[in-house]
């Protein structure tokens, strides 16, 4: 009987090293990028960030590397802030609220009310009233061999907003950040709409200034002068 030849150890190296070689790695992260333009046009976009002028969101997708298990248990470290959750998008460009209230104005009446409202197609907005009219969504047309029907029309599905009420605690936050957004879109406003844009940021702002929120102390009424002696 014919004996088998011994692996030679270069051979038994080698495939080691292809076996290692071929283990499955850990998935890369990837960014998507929010883009919305002064005119309120979203776009997302795979790994490119936004233009200049425009506010952007991040979104990141993929798994966490993996951390060894230590060979000793060291003592915790103090808890650091959580970041934010995989899977939603965190603003880092655009609007950059910098505004309080004035103690003085703790004495005038809340803002009026404010609702953060969704889209049927993710996007957020703040608006007055908890029921805003529904939107059109559109639909896609197929042919009756159910493919793609090119040209042969459009059609949408009204969709109500999902809108949630700002807490009274957040109102004067809620309504720095609209200011904020209409003076970002009045910044970038083309010449067709930029007295729409200066009207919609003099309503904002004519609102917080009559309110607790405002940044400013109040003015005082004048106080008439006395009347002469006769």
């Amino acid at each position: 009987m014919r004996s088998l030849n011994p692996i030679a150890p270069g051979l038994l190296l080698t495939a080691c090293f292809l076996l290692s070689a071929a283990s499955p790695v850990a998935a890369q992260e990837t960014v998507f990028y929010k883009c919305t333009d002064a005119q309120g046009n979203v776009t997302v976009q795979n790994g490119t960030p936004c233009g200049a002028g425009m506010k952007q969101e991040i979104r990141r997708v993929g798994a966490l590397p993996t951390v060894p298990v230590p060979a000793q248990r060291a003592p915790e470290p103090e808890p650091a802030p959580p970041p934010p959750a995989y899977g939603e998008f965190v603003l880092v460009a655009g609007p950059n609220m910098a505004r309080h209230p004035a103690p003085e104005a703790a004495e005038l009446p809340l803002p009026p009310a404010l609702f953060q409202c969704t889209t049927w197609d993710g996007n957020t907005y703040f608006g007055e009233t908890a029921t805003p009219d529904p939107r059109c969504a559109p639909l896609q047309v197929v042919g009756i061999d159910g493919s793609a029907a090119m040209g042969m029309g459009q059609a949408c599905e009204m969709r109500q907003d999902t809108c949630t009420a700002i807490p009274e605690d957040q109102l004067c936050a809620a309504w720095y950040r609209r200011l904020d957004e209409a003076e970002f879109k009045l910044r970038y406003a083309t010449p067709s709409d930029r007295r729409a844009r200066e009207a919609e940021r003099a309503e904002f702002a004519g609102k917080i200034r009559a309110s607790r929120c405002s940044p400013d102390a109040p003015e005082k009424p004048a106080t008439p002068a006395p009347a002469p002696v006769p």
